[in-house]
Parts: structure tokens; C-alpha cells; sequence
């Protein structure tokens, strides 16, 4: 009897079957290996704005000037509780600041871990990523390390006092297990979901002849699965920082004329891409934002000054540094209290950003802050000034405040034949603030405590 052929129809669809066999399995390989790196990519993401917001809501003068005789006092302890909030707030190990001895050794200057805290001057493991941070940029390491408290990924990013330089550097540390298992947990979902499509095709080969229709179907359902995985991923991602995402991208429905598997997951692809944007716009936000006044922090103000110098090389600079400065914060704080004193901060700040509307307001030291005002007129500078003693006026017209509030002001232009960079037109303002400043407690009969006396 002779051998039986297959039919033209059958080895037509059995060749087709293995195609679709070996495509999906290597398909599988390469989505698990780029899910892989996707995971890691936006978990740094996470811990970068996370130690940036940390960061940023030091006072790089405070943590600049501690020694270890300020150890459990005031100061010591604002910076403790502080760090403590990012701590108790966020899902990492341990925060701490650190400053750099020279180019190989770091040690501790607060660690507010209530268990086994580093003491102040012991020293810090250093990895690539502490050495890039103490050069002014943040940056997350690659690989763990190892030190008495266990094995951690770190993250570092740079603070910087008024002048501009780097005063310490704040450092969060992700236990490696817990990262790992991040990284695992996201590559299981996938393997699992690659194994069932890569099984659902043995099955498509095994039975295709009279069972295609039913068996792709169920292929589609594995890939529905997927995309509700992926969106569980998203909600568990922003719940890390408590953020909720706005009705309008979580409750999209899908198109009516995706009526296919395939279709709704690409739908559910584009929908978790714009939350994910939302959300990093989020975080970068919180990042570059002051925590007590809302204005812009040290780290968006040194960014700002870097594109400006970047501006002077080519040749195309032309700006206003506006400085502004709380007089009587020392009073205010002693007489009524830091709450009080942090009010008429947060005040100023008000007056500030309503008074320079299209510049925006960076708040540069305890009580200081700055305004860079680009490709404007002398009027508006004058406008904006006038808009400010307006709002002074107003605040200390209310029998509400206890103190008067005033505010010392410089500003002056950038020269392009004189300033060879920004500090250049930064040091005529400072100067005229100061000035300014004098006057005026030599009008009320007081004295600035941070300048000696005539």
C-alpha cells in the first residue's frame, strides 16, 4: 500500500502552523528580554525623582555648614525629619545625606534611620554612582553594592547651597532583593503569557485542520490578558507615589471599530503610554518644584543657569536676573514662631509669581530668591516692581499679620561686551540687593544680622 500524501491544503496549513510556532516563540524571547529592560529603565526613572525631590527640599546652606557638633540638634533634626518623609512616604530602604572627603572617599552627615543610623563621618561605600552625583549629576548605580547594612541599588543627586555649589548629596538605597524581584515579578507575567501563546500554537498546529477558528480565538484572548496585566502594572506604579490618574486616561473605553483581540490590546498599549506620561510629568514636577513656597527649587534654578551659559557661548543671551531677599525673617522666627516665619516665605513667594507673570520664580536659599527674565524691556522690570510693592502694601494693610513684611530687591542686565557668564550679571543684582537691603535697616534703625556692622 502506498505511503498516504498530505493534501496541498494540509501542508499548506501545518507549514503556515510552524511559522507562526517558531515566529511566536522568538517573538516571546525578544518582548521578555525588552520588557526586561523596560522595567529597569522605569524603576530608575522612579528612584532618580524620587532622590531629585529629596534633594531638592534641602537648604543647601544648612546642610553645607553642619558639623558634627550640630548632631540631634535643630538643624540636625529638621534635615532627620526631612529625609524622613521621603522615607516613610515611598517604598525605599534607607535616605541619607553624605558629603565628599576628596575624590575617593564620602562619609555620612545625617542618617535618620531610627535602627542603626551611619554615623556622622563614617564612611560611605563609594560606587560610580556617588562620584557622578558629587560632580553634578544624579545619576542611579547599575549594579549593587555591598556594605554592613545589606546590598542595595543606590541613587544620588547632588544639593547645592546658595552659591551655587555642591553642599552634600543625598543617596536612597532600593534593597537589591526587592529590585530584583520588581524586575522578576514583570518578566514572570511575560514569560507566563509568552508560554501560553508559544502552547496555544502547538495546539493550533496539532489540531488546525478543523479547529483554527476556535483556537485563534483563544490566542486572542491570551493576548487580552496581557494588556489587563500591563494596566495592573500601571495602576501599581502609581500608587508608589500616591498619585491618581486622571479619570479620562483610566476610564477610556476602547473604539468601537476595534472589535479584534489585537485591536483593543493596541488601544490599551496607547492609553498606558499617555498615563505613563502623565505621571512622569508628575513626578518630574515634584522634582524641580520647592516643597514649602511651590515656586522653582535649587535644582531647577542651577538647570536654568546652565541653559543660560549655554546661551552666552552662541551669543544669544539676553535676560534680567531680578534677587530678592526677606528682611526681618530672624525676628519674625524668634517673635512669632517658624510657622510664621515660613508664612511670609511662602508669601513673598505669592507676591513674586504674581507680580512676574512669564518668569518664573526660583527660590535659591532659605529666605532668597531670583528671577530670570528673558527678552524683556526696563518697563517691565519696572511694571513687575512696582506689582511687587503693591502686594507688600496690601499684605501689611491686614491687622491679620503680626509682623510687617519687607522685601529687599536687586536687579540688573546682562552686558554682553562685560559678562562673560551668568554669575557675572548675578553678582551686580546681588549687589544691588544688599544694597538695597542696608538702606533699609538703616532707615528702620535695624541691623542684617548676616552683615557686620559699620
Amino acid at each position: 500500500m502506498g505511503s498516504r500524501k498530505l493534501s496541498f491544503t494540509t501542508r499548506y496549513v501545518l507549514i503556515v502552523g510552524i511559522m507562526l510556532f517558531v515566529a511566536n516563540t522568538v517573538l516571546g524571547m525578544v518582548i521578555l528580554d525588552q520588557s526586561k529592560s523596560a522595567m529597569k529603565a522605569l524603576i530608575n526613572k522612579n528612584m532618580l525623582d524620587v532622590v531629585n525631590s529629596a534633594a531638592g527640599s534641602l537648604d543647601g546652606d544648612t546642610l553645607g555648614a553642619l558639623t558634627e557638633d550640630d548632631v540631634n540638634g535643630p538643624v540636625f533634626k529638621e534635615i532627620e525629619d526631612r529625609l524622613l518623609v521621603f522615607q516613610n512616604s515611598v517604598d525605599i530602604e534607607f535616605i541619607y545625606a553624605v558629603k565628599r572627603i576628596d575624590k575617593e572617599h564620602y562619609v555620612f552627615t545625617v542618617d535618620p534611620d531610627p535602627v542603626d543610623p551611619g554615623a556622622f563621618g563614617e564612611e560611605v561605600v563609594t560606587t560610580p554612582a556617588l562620584v557622578q552625583a558629587a560632580d553634578g549629576t544624579p545619576t542611579v548605580d547599575s549594579q549593587p553594592a555591598a556594605d554592613r547594612w545589606g546590598n542595595f541599588y543606590s541613587a544620588y543627586s547632588p544639593v547645592y547651597d546658595s552659591k551655587g555649589q555642591i553642599a552634600g548629596i543625598v543617596g536612597i538605597d532600593f534593597d537589591a532583593s526587592w529590585y530584583d524581584a520588581q524586575v522578576s515579578k514583570y518578566s514572570m507575567s511575560i514569560a507566563a503569557v509568552t508560554s501560553i501563546s508559544v502552547l496555544l500554537g502547538g495546539i493550533v498546529i496539532m489540531f488546525i485542520t478543523n479547529r483554527v477558528r476556535n483556537r485563534f480565538r483563544e490566542l486572542d484572548e491570551g493576548l487580552s490578558k496581557l494588556s489587563e496585566g500591563v494596566d495592573l502594572l500601571m495602576d501599581e506604579m502609581a500608587s508608589y507615589s500616591g498619585f491618581e490618574m486622571p479619570k479620562t486616561q483610566q476610564d477610556s473605553p476602547s473604539p468601537s471599530e476595534a472589535n479584534d483581540e489585537l485591536g483593543v490590546l493596541g488601544h490599551k498599549i496607547h492609553v498606558m503610554q499617555n498615563e505613563m506620561s502623565i505621571y512622569l510629568d508628575y513626578l518630574h514636577a515634584q522634582a524641580y518644584t520647592d516643597a514649602l513656597t511651590g515656586v522653582g527649587n535649587s535644582t531647577a534654578y542651577h538647570e536654568r543657569v546652565s541653559e543660560l551659559n549655554e546661551k552666552i557661548k552662541e551669543g544669544a543671551a539676553d535676560f534680567w536676573v531680578a534677587i530678592f531677599d526677606l528682611n526681618g525673617l530672624k525676628e519674625i522666627n524668634d517673635n512669632y514662631g517658624h510657622e510664621s516665619g515660613d508664612r511670609y516665605i511662602q508669601r513673598t513667594a505669592r507676591i513674586l509669581e504674581q507680580s512676574f507673570t512669564g518668569s518664573r520664580v526660583y527660590r535659591i536659599g532659605g529666605d532668597e530668591f531670583c528671577v530670570i527674565a528673558e527678552g524683556v524691556e526696563r518697563d517691565y522690570i519696572d511694571t513687575c516692581f512696582a506689582k511687587i510693592t503693591d502686594g507688600i502694601n496690601a499684605f501689611n494693610s491686614s491687622s491679620e499679620n503680626p509682623a510687617t513684611l519687607a522685601i529687599s530687591r536687586g536687579v540688573d542686565r546682562f552686558i554682553p561686551d562685560k559678562d562673560e557668564n551668568y554669575s557675572n550679571t548675578f553678582a551686580r543684582a546681588d549687589k544691588a540687593m544688599y544694597e538695597d537691603k542696608r538702606e533699609f535697616y538703616r532707615a528702620s534703625g535695624g541691623h542684617d544680622r548676616r552683615r557686620p556692622r559699620d
